[in-house]
């Protein structure tokens, strides 16, 4: 009888154990429906308030266009930065990495899908 207890007990400890960040799939394709060039890219983990360098490095991203980004890790929550042709900028902050594979520029803004 003992040992059973002690077994329901080490299963109760181990399911109301937090579960570690597991690794996902963070590929996503950024899209530009905007009717405006995007001229700067940017993404990273939330935890980072920097920005680093525009991910579409000398080139830009014409309306209609997509481009794949494939940023590895474990996932987590993402900020995303968009700067275009004409100075507007929009930001979309702590975007689930593991669940959207389509981040959107559009003419209000920037979407996750």
């Amino acid at each position: 009888m003992s040992r059973r207890l002690l077994a329901l007990g080490l299963l109760g400890a181990l399911v109301s154990t937090p579960v570690l960040a597991q690794s996902c799939d963070t590929r996503f394709t950024f899209r530009n429906a905007s009717n405006v060039t995007v001229n700067e890219f940017y993404f990273g983990p939330s935890a980072n308030r920097n920005w680093g360098r525009d991910r579409l490095g000398d080139g830009v991203l014409p309306s209609g266009r997509q481009i794949s980004f494939n940023p590895g890790g474990s996932g987590g929550n993402y900020d995303f930065r968009v700067v275009w042709a004409n100075g507007e900028t929009a930001e979309l902050m702590r975007v689930n990495i593991c669940q959207a594979s389509e981040i959107i520029a559009t003419n209000s803004g920037i979407e996750a899908r």
